[in-house]
Formats: structure tokens, sequence, C-alpha cells
């Protein structure tokens, strides 16, 4: 390899700041020539350089073809007081320097300057979508490959630091498409673009790790504001542009005015060992990992991690979420779309109007193995939602409710570990099943609510979990005819409220092989009582006080009709209707 360091006066560069037409055209000549001389490695003296950043051969794409074009097999060195500044202009699009359809290309040090703060916004000619002048950038990696951006300090360009797009568009005949491809930005510090500090829209196998990306969008910036944004173009199902095998490793993410990452379209996009102060979503991506990222924030504003939906065209986003440390947000996690797996992230001191683990208009989630603590607002929550499961949590220290459903189809709730929290599970027109929970509800500090209840719009199935000493009702619903309640084999022990399980309305309901024990200060209360029920089973249950005082009734029906009363083991009388069926129940 040959190295070479730039003679700049004899290509009319001038090192002061001006003359950016001249500058910028001798840096292009003297690459040039050194590509031809088969110059491989050019070392690029300290200096301020102006370059004229617009192509303006181009009324349409003034951002291609621009600024200082870096040919194949190129390492280009750029001294750390070597500053490159886009000359202030009025166009809405730019380069500083342009990396298009070439390959074997390496940008190492230095710094690039875009002019967003001089920059003239008012000329845009007949072209109404350009107003936003979003197209100025510091590096413009255009269908390239095999490209190296390393230790550049990029700030202030009235798009993005970095983009790496594509050339031509996929699924049309009329063009070829050419992704940039093997592409890795390392080390970098990436500050205050107007729009994104990067944006990847065509491009495969892209690596952007150990760099500091601040503050884009800052000052009145133009959307979306991303530290990183992952959006390929289409339309419907269709691709024209796509980013596929994007990892982004270890990066530092402070002050993106919208989110740190969005991996809006892309597919197979791994989010790693970053630090972030700000969300990162898997948007209507496909395949994503969002893994071992750390997300701290003071203020408890904005969603860690969240998403959008599933891509037109698509069954499910296969998004992962795993080994993640979040606090200081307002809320966690909200998983959005479809076929998302949840597990082994840890939640803290999230605000109380949040939610740690939640879903929207999601379906096929699984939440599992995480822990939330320290978070007054609800830990978890499904909403609008179908087949989700929350198994083997650790949730506690909510001052409003563990666990939330709502207006959702199959939700499982299992193997969870509920302590130190107002309410434990409460099922809102939704079915639900709850099983082998642990809610302890007896450390919160002040008066709880129910362990487990549910409405009148719900089907339940509430089997095998552990309430310890309820203070308030340990599983209360209210039901209607046509729906389902069965609560079987629940263990709650040292009761002190006057009604450990309580059913209002419906018909045909199951209250079966449930352990009952009372530890009150007075005597009184009912162990399983219904009201205004039809053809309850109550049977196989074990009901009795632990102390001397005694209970008014362990079995209350006599506000139902119809209720079949069977096999219970119980301390105490029956409170039976006359159109009740009474059998085989043994006094303990």
């Amino acid at each position: 390899m040959i190295r070479y360091t730039l003679e700049v006066e004899k290509y009319g560069i001038c090192c002061d700041g001006t003359e950016a037409a001249a500058t910028t055209a001798g840096f292009n000549q003297a690459l040039k020539d050194a590509a031809e001389a088969g110059i491989c490695e050019i070392d690029i003296p300290r200096g301020i350089y102006l370059i004229d950043g617009v192509n303006e051969e181009s009324a349409t794409k003034p951002e291609e073809h621009a600024g200082i074009i870096v040919p194949s097999n190129m390492t280009l060195n750029l001294h750390p007081e070597a500053e490159f500044r886009v000359a202030p202009n009025d166009s809405f699009g730019y380069t500083c320097f342009y990396i298009g359809e070439v390959e074997n290309v390496t940008i190492k040090g230095g710094k690039i300057r875009g002019e967003r703060y001089q920059h003239d916004f008012n000329g845009h000619g007949d072209f109404e979508k350009k107003k936003t002048h979003e197209w100025g950038y510091g590096i413009n990696v255009h269908g390239a490959k095999n490209v190296t951006i390393k230790g550049v300090d990029i700030a202030d360009c009235t798009g993005d630091c970095i983009i790496v797009n594509a050339q031509g568009m996929l699924n049309v005949s009329w063009t070829t498409y050419r992704p940039a491809r093997n592409v890795t930005i390392r080390n970098c510090k990436l500050d205050g673009a107007r729009r994104n500090n990067i944006s990847v829209t065509g491009g495969e196998d892209i690596k952007i790790e150990n760099n500091e990306i601040t503050n884009s969008g800052i000052n009145d910036g133009c959307k979306p504001m991303f530290g990183i944004d992952i959006e390929g173009y289409g339309e419907g199902d269709i691709d024209y542009e796509e980013p596929r095998n994007v990892k982004i490793t270890n990066n530092t993410f402070a002050g993106n005015v919208a989110q740190s990452v969005c991996n809006f379209s892309g597919y197979e996009v791994v989010i790693d060992g970053n630090h972030s102060d700000n969300t990162i979503s898997y948007g209507y991506g496909t395949e994503t990992n969002i893994e071992n990222n750390i997300f701290v924030r003071k203020d408890k504003k904005y969603t860690a991690i969240a998403g959008l939906g599933v891509s037109a065209g698509f069954v499910g986003n296969n998004a992962t979420i795993t080994g993640n440390t979040i606090k200081g947000f307002s809320s966690g996690i909200d998983v959005r779309g479809a076929d998302v797996t949840v597990s082994d992230n840890t939640i803290s001191e999230l605000s109380v109007d949040g939610i740690a683990l939640a879903t929207f208009e999601a379906k096929n989630v699984k939440f599992s193995d995480n822990t939330v603590r320290h978070c007054p607002g609800k830990l978890c929550c499904a909403r609008n939602s179908r087949d989700i499961t929350f198994e083997d949590n650790e949730l506690s220290d909510s001052d409003i409710i563990a666990i939330e459903i709502i207006d959702s189809t199959n939700v499982k709730a299992k193997s969870n570990d509920i302590k130190r929290s107002k309410q434990g599970a409460v099922i809102t027109r939704s079915s639900a099943k709850l099983i082998d929970n642990d809610v302890d509800l007896t450390e919160y500090p002040s008066a709880v609510g129910y362990a487990i209840s549910f409405d009148k719009g719900s089907d339940v199935f509430i089997k095998h979990n552990r309430i310890p000493e309820p203070t308030n009702m340990a599983i209360y619903g209210e039901s209607a005819e046509g729906r389902n309640v069965r609560i079987k084999g629940n263990d709650i022990t040292d009761a002190k409220c006057l009604i450990p399980i309580y059913v209002i309305g419906g018909k045909n309901h199951e209250i079966s092989g449930n352990d009952v024990t009372f530890k009150r200060t007075a005597s009184g209360g009912y162990g399983i009582q219904t009201k205004n029920t039809d053809g309850a089973l109550v049977k196989e249950n074990v009901v009795y006080s632990v102390n001397s005082f005694a209970l008014y009734n362990s079995i209350k029906t006599s506000e139902s009709i119809n209720s079949r009363v069977i096999g219970n083991k119980i301390a105490g009388n029956l409170s039976l209707n006359k159109t009740d069926i009474e059998t085989n129940n043994i006094p303990i």
C-alpha cells in the first residue's frame, strides 16, 4: 500500500476556511490523481477546509455526487485538527464526503461540520416536497461496499451526520438495486444533526459500534429526530429500499430528541450493549433483538423500549427483548405488533403514570423472568391484545396494580411473584387464566385492594394461586350469564378479611378445591360467598379458622339459587338457599 501526504498548495486547497469551490475541486483532483497512481492511503493535514457540498448539476438530488468524492480502494487519514466545513447554502440537499458506488473506502479521524445554523431554508424552487431541507449530510454512503468510518467527529448537518443508502430501487423493472454493503461506523462522535445522526435506509451488513450519538433534532429539528433511524422506503408490502442485517453495539446515546434508535422497517437488526437515555424501538421492523442495553433517565419521562406494529405483508415482528436494565423512565417496555418475547429484563423507579411491561393491540407476546421493582405505577398491563403470557416475573412495589388485563383475549398470568403492591391482578372485559401465582400484599404499607378481581365481562380460570394473610378480599368477581368462572385449588392462608372468595352474579360457576384459613382478631367472616348466582358448584373446599375466633359461615350461598355445595371440609355452619343441593360436606 502506497501512503501519501496530501499537498494542499499543489492542488489549490485552502486551509483557512475560504474558497469552497477551489478547495473542493482541489480535493477531488488530488484523490483522482492518487487513485490513478495506485496510492491507497492519504494523510490530510490540519486545517479548516470549506467544502462546496451541493451538486448544482442535479436539480432533484443535489446531495449526490457532491462535495469530496472518494474513489475506491482509498483510506483517508484526517488529522485530528483537520476540520471540513460545508459552505453555507440554500440547497435542500448537500454532502461533505460522498462515497458513491465504490468499494474499499476508509475515513479516519478529523471533524466534519454541517452548516445547519448558517443555512438558508427558503430555497427549494418548484420542489414543494423538499421544503424541509432534510438532505444535508456529513458523509453519504450511497450504494458503496466495504466502507469504514472510524473516529470521525461530525455535527450540525441539516439532515444526517451519516446516511447509508442504496442506489436504484428494489422491485421495479427500470432500475438495478445496489444497496450499501458491509459498512462499519466505529468510534465516532455524531452530534446535533437536524434530522437523524445516522440514517440507514438501504444497506446490508451494517455495523454501528462504540460511537457517541447525541442531540439529534435539537433546536427545532426535523422529524423523526432519532439518534439512529433504520428506515427503508416502500409502499404497502412492496419494498423499494431495505435495511438488512444491522448491528448496533456498545454505543452511547444522549439527548436525542425523539428516540435513541428506531428500527422503523429494517430486517435482522441487533441492538446490543448500548447506553441510552431515550427510547429504543423495534418499530415495524422484523427480526429485531434489543438486548443487554442500559437505559437511565432522571426525570421519569418517555418509554424505554417500544414497538409500533407489524409491517405490511408480514404476520409478526419476531422481536426479542432481553437482558436490558431500565431505570427512571415513565414506562418500561411497550409491546405492539405480534410475536415478541420479553425476558430477563430489570425495570425500576418508573413514574406513577407509567407501566413497566405492557401490550397494546398486540398478539402472541410472552413476558418471562423479568424483575420489576420500586415502580409505583402499573407493573404489567395487557390491553386490546390476545395470546399474551406473563410468566415467572418478579413484580413488586406498585401503588396501583401488579397485573391488569383489559379488553384482551387468552391472557395467561402464570407463576409470577407479586409483593408489596396495592392490588394483585384485575381482569376487565377479558378472558384470562391466573395460575400458580404468589400474590403477597402483606408488606404493602397502607390499605390494599383485592389480590385477584374480575368483572362481569370476563371469563376467568383462577387456579393454584397462593394468597397469604389477605386483609381485603383475596378473590372477588362480578359475573353474568354466559361467562365462565372457575376458581380452583387456590391457597388462601390466615385471612384477616371478612370474605376471602366472593362471586356476584352469573351462572354455573365452579369454586372447588380451595384451601381457606382464617386468622382474624375477632369472630365473623364467610370463607366462600356467592350472591345472585345460579347453579354454582362449590365443592371440595377446605374452610376453617386457625385460632379461637369463629366464622359466621364457612360457605354462604343463601343469596344465590341452585347452588351445589358438595364435599367441602368446613369449620362452622353453611348458609344455604332452599334451592341448593348440599351433600357430603364434612365438619372439621
